[in-house]
C-alpha cells in the first residue's frame, strides 16, 4: 500500500539544532510516510545523508518568502506529490509554505517555531511587528496549527500574534539516544577526544557546544574560564561548534590563547563526531542568553549522557530542568569554582523521566498524533 506523504521545509539541512532534530526524527516518520524535506537557501550535510535513510530530498531555491514564483513551485511540487501533510520551520519557510500548502489545497499545514528571542528577526522594532502581523495573517489564512518547541516560545507567539492559544501547541524535541550513547563515531582514530587535545585524565573539562555566534554566550564562557583557571589551573575547556566570520574567529583565538597559558580554552570548531565530545567532558557550560534558544538541543544532548550542566537562567533549560535533576543554574556573577563544585557533586540521575519526555521516538509518535487530530477534526480519516 502506497504511504502518505509528508513534506518538511527548512531553509537548509546544515549541522544545527532544528537540522540535527530532523535528521533524527525523519527516518523515524519515514516508516510511516513517504516524506520528503524541501531547502530554498542551502543543502548542507544532512541533505545527501537522509537521502540514504529513505527521506527524498529537493532543493528549491526562493528569492525571499514572498517570491511568487518560489511559492508557485513549492505549492506545484506539494500537488505534483499528492502531499497529506505538509510542515514548515521558522518564519522564513512558515510564510511561502503554508500560502503554498494552501494553493495546493494540502489537508495538513502546519507549521513551527523554534526560537523564542528572534523568530521575527528584521533590525528595528516595526519591523519585527510587521513580520508577526504577516505571519499572523498567514496562519489565520492557512494554517492548522503552530508548533512550539517549549511553552516560553507558545506564550510569547501567542502574545505576538494575536493568535487563538488552541491553535498553538508544544512540541518537546526528542534526542536519539541510541545513536548518541551508541558507540562514537570519532574524526580521532583512537575515538578520544582528551588525547586528541592533551587534556590530562586529572584535569577537569568543561565543554561548550554551539555555533559561535550573538547570544551564544561565548564571551561569558571565556570570562568564565579566566576566572576558574585563576583559582583551578587544573580546569580546561574544549568549544565544539562554527558559524563565527573569520574576524571573529580570529578574535575568539587571540582571546582564548590570552587566558592562562594558552591551552585552558581549546576550540575544536564544527564536528560530527559530538558524541564523541560528550563523553570527554566532565560537564556541560550553557551560557546562552534568555531568549537566544528555544529549546536547546546541546543541553538535551548532554543530559542524555548524564552530564552535569551549568546554566544562565532561561526558561526553556527551567522546562528541561522538570524532567532532569543534574542542572545547576547560576547568576552571570557567580563564582565560577563553586558553580562548577556544585554541579559536580549533583548526584547521578536515573534519566527515566527525562527518557520518557525527549525520546526522539516519543517525539515521532507525538507528531503522528498531532496529524492525525488535525485529520479528525476537518472529519478525515487518517490513512496512517
Amino acid at each position: 500500500m502506497q504511504k502518505p506523504v509528508l513534506f518538511r521545509v527548512t531553509n537548509n539541512l546544515d549541522v544545527g539544532g532544528v537540522q540535527r532534530r530532523l535528521a533524527a526524527v525523519l527516518p523515524l516518520l519515514a516508516r510511516t510516510f513517504e516524506v520528503h524535506v524541501v531547502t530554498y537557501r542551502g543543502r548542507g550535510v544532512f541533505f545527501d545523508a537522509l537521502r540514504e535513510q529513505g527521506v527524498r530530498t529537493h532543493f528549491l531555491p526562493m528569492r525571499g518568502k514572498w517570491s511568487p514564483a518560489g511559492i508557485a513551485r513549492l505549492s506545484a511540487m506539494f500537488r505534483r506529490h499528492s502531499a497529506l501533510v505538509v510542515h514548515t520551520h521558522s518564519l522564513g519557510a512558515n510564510i511561502p509554505g503554508m500560502i503554498a500548502a494552501r494553493l495546493a489545497g494540502v489537508p495538513v499545514r502546519v507549521a513551527q517555531v523554534h526560537v523564542a528571542g528572534n523568530h521575527w528577526y528584521a533590525r528595528t522594532a516595526l519591523g519585527r511587528r510587521k513580520q508577526a502581523m504577516q505571519e499572523a495573517l498567514v496562519h489565520r489564512l492557512c494554517t492548522d496549527r503552530v508548533l512550539h518547541v517549549a511553552e516560553q516560545s507558545l506564550e510569547g507567539f501567542v502574545r505576538g500574534t494575536g493568535l487563538p492559544r488552541r491553535m498553538n501547541a508544544v512540541l518537546h524535541n526528542g534526542v536519539d539516544f541510541a545513536a548518541m550513547l551508541g558507540q562514537p563515531i570519532s574524526i580521532n582514530p583512537a575515538g578520544d577526544v582528551r588525547a586528541e587535545f592533551g587534556i590530562a585524565p586529572d584535569e577537569v573539562l568543561v565543554g561548550f557546544v554551539g555555533r559561535l555566534a550573538t547570544g551564544k554566550g561565548v564571551d561569558f564562557a571565556l570570562d568564565f574560564m579566566r576566572r576558574l583557571h585563576a583559582v583551578n589551573p587544573r580546569a580546561r575547556m574544549l568549544l565544539v561548534g562554527g558559524g563565527a566570520s573569520d574576524a571573529g574567529l580570529a578574535r575568539l583565538r587571540a582571546e582564548a590563547a590570552a587566558i592562562g597559558d594558552g591551552r585552558v580554552v581549546l576550540l575544536a570548531g564544527q564536528r560530527l563526531d559530538v558524541q564523541a565530545c560528550y563523553r570527554a567532558f566532565d560537564a556541560l557550560l550553557f551560557p546562552s542568553e534568555e531568549l537566544a534558544e528555544g529549546m536547546p538541543g546541546v543541553v538535551l544532548e548532554a543530559c542524555a549522557f548524564g552530564l552535569p550542566v551549568m546554566a544562565r537562567h532561561t526558561e526553556p533549560v527551567r522546562e528541561i530542568s522538570r524532567y532532569y535533576d543534574r542542572i545547576r543554574f547560576m547568576d552571570d556573577n557567580a563564582d565560577p569554582a563553586t558553580v562548577l563544585a556544585d554541579a559536580l557533586a549533583l548526584p547521578p540521575s536515573d534519566g527515566a523521566r527525562f527518557r520518557d519526555e525527549f525520546d526522539i521516538h516519543a517525539m515521532a509518535r507525538r507528531t503522528l498524533d498531532l496529524y492525525r487530530a488535525v485529520l479528525v477534526e476537518k472529519g478525515l480519516e487518517a490513512p496512517f
